[in-house]
């Protein structure tokens, strides 16, 4: 048995030494990127650590354990928040109890379904542990997991299958209750049920997960154990160092497979073949290192869920999650719309090949896109849910680019036209309106909305800096992005702001671009209406066309 899973077999009450632990949670980095990360955080051993001891019961979708965390705060700490974020959309999902702050019992207050509060009154420089209690009750996964529920104005929020439950799957997102950043004097806020959610500074994990035999735990960072415990069942154990999160996901008698690309190991953890999911990835890997320089870990993992409400992929520090409907290609996008079957017959005749279209190529996409994430998000921080341009557009921006290096421009302005014009062209012919990108999640009115301007319209604003500085100046300014930003927290403004800097005589036309594109309404007159002749629609067909996108909107 590996050393460290015989020391995550339990949580000590109160730890006063946790070098051990946190040097465990340090082998999930590449070499030198505890420099990297000490030359921004200080002491890589002093970052807040997190420790869950979980059990796990498939069938009966529960979760019993505890969790520790210990940190040493660098001012005095009156009250520690902890967000639990599945419990913004299912409230009462994760339930904290018996805490204890340096092993006394303390009171446990609960501001919102989210948010627990514990009093801790500690100095500066001392070292604080916090256990609790948890137990989880984790809701079945929805029915409708189709690919492109976001086209319709209703679909509803929630958290795209991130904590749920199926037959084959497990997506507990959110388990380790974390402490929410606090900026100005006020804490990030909770999910809103669009859009991501949440980030959280780069802490130290490291976690203990006990399944039945036929499940597979899985999270991000180094595997450090998987031992059989005599009953039936298996112990998981992980650990990963300045990571934003740790995600635990369940899949039953799923296969992995891996490559190996210089120091990293790609693992991809399917129900089917992960031979062509592992190349792209280790392909993509290789590019973003070469543009914006060294992937912080050791293991870059690619994980099957099963996703709803329009969710292509999740990303996580070193992991990632794809559609099992993207990768099993069984998506319909028609069946997404939900309309009643005389508008389905007309949709199907019309809509057809045009949606075929946009689905083509998806899987790639959302790969490079959530792969993106590792450095815009992961590396470098923003809140996704006060600004979620801040990330997601960048992230959008980038999957071009990896297209781009890898099959050329006009490859990467097909997938513009395809997926991020038509994105907001079909929000705009379902009777959707145009708006301003720039705004907190919880103002959108729908995914649709969501998708239509963040995904869409937002990204295209980098495409006109970039005509703007040129190609090498760019690229120069991407990769000085990353690396000046490393573990540390941005802004929207950020990118638009250190171009300008490198490019002082076009920075009032790079700040007049981003007005344009995040803060003002131009999306009709920059993106232009669908090109339905080169989505493989008659041009005849239009005026029934946009009879028919009528009655769908419901006009």
């Amino acid at each position: 048995m590996p050393i460290a899973s015989v020391l995550l077999l339990a949580l000590p009450a109160f730890a006063a030494d946790l070098s051990p632990e946190a040097q465990i949670a340090l082998t999930s980095l590449r070499t030198g990127e505890r420099a990297r990360v000490e030359a921004v955080l200080g002491d890589a051993t002093l970052l807040p650590l997190y420790r869950g001891d979980f059990t796990i019961d498939p069938d009966a979708r529960t979760v019993t354990g505890k969790v520790s965390l210990t940190l040493t705060p660098k001012t005095a700490l009156t009250d520690l928040y902890l967000r639990c974020t599945p419990n913004a959309n299912h409230p009462g999902a994760v339930t904290l109890s018996n805490a204890k702050v340096n092993g006394k019992s303390m009171g446990l207050a609960q501001p919102d379904p989210s948010l627990y509060r514990v009093k801790v009154d500690a100095q500066k420089g001392d070292q604080v542990t916090v256990e609790v209690e948890l137990k989880a009750k984790v809701p079945k996964l929805p029915k409708s997991a189709t690919g492109l529920s976001a086209l319709q104005e209703d679909a509803p929020g929630g958290d795209y299958g991130a904590f749920s439950s199926g037959d084959d799957v497990m997506a507990l997102v959110g388990l380790m209750p974390m402490i929410p950043p606090e900026r100005g004097g006020k804490l990030f806020e909770g999910p809103s049920g669009i859009g991501d959610l949440g980030s959280f500074d780069p802490s130290n994990f490291i976690v203990s997960v006990v399944v039945p035999s036929a499940w597979r735990a899985v999270s991000n960072g180094q595997a450090v154990g998987e031992v059989p415990t005599g009953s039936g069942k298996v112990r998981f154990a992980y650990a990963v160092a300045a990571a934003r999160e740790l995600p635990v996901l369940l899949l039953k008698n799923a296969k992995v497979t891996t490559k190996q690309v210089g120091e990293v190991l790609v693992e991809a953890v399917l129900f089917g073949d992960g031979k062509v999911v592992t190349e792209q990835t280790a392909k993509s890997l290789e590019l973003l290192e070469s543009k914006l320089g060294p992937y912080p870990f050791k293991t870059l993992r690619v994980v099957e869920m099963r996703l709803v409400n329009g969710a292509g992929g999740m990303e996580f520090p070193g992991l990632v999650t794809v559609s099992a409907g993207l990768l099993s290609g069984q998506t319909d996008p028609l069946e997404a719309l939900g309309l009643p079957p005389e508008q389905a017959a007309v949709a199907q005749a019309l809509l057809g090949p045009m949606l075929t279209t946009l689905m083509k190529h998806t899987l790639e996409f959302t790969i490079d896109h959530e792969l993106a994430h590792q450095y815009t998000a992961m590396l470098v921080g923003s809140d996704p849910i006060a600004e979620p341009v801040a990330d997601e557009a960048l992230t959008q921006h980038l999957a071009l680019l990896l297209l781009e290096w890898r099959q050329g421009r006009a490859a990467a302005q097909q997938m513009r036209d395809g997926q991020l014009k038509t994105a907001y062209q079909l929000h705009r012919m379902l009777g959707g309106t145009d708006g301003k990108a720039n705004r907190p999640t919880h103002e959108y009115a729908s995914n649709r909305e969501y998708a239509a301007l963040i995904y869409g319209k937002a990204p295209l604003l980098f495409d006109e800096q970039r005509k703007l500085v040129g190609d090498e100046a760019w690229l120069k300014g991407l990769k000085t992005y990353v690396a000046e930003h490393r573990y540390r927290w941005v802004t929207g403004k950020t990118l638009t702001e250190l171009m300008g800097k490198q490019n002082p005589l076009l920075a009032r036309k790079l700040e007049s671009l981003r007005q344009r594109w995040w803060n003002e309404v131009h999306g009709d007159e920059d993106l232009g209406a669908a090109d339905l002749s080169v989505q493989g629609i008659d041009p005849k067909l239009l005026e029934q066309l946009e009879d028919a996108m009528k009655a769908m909107s419901g006009e």
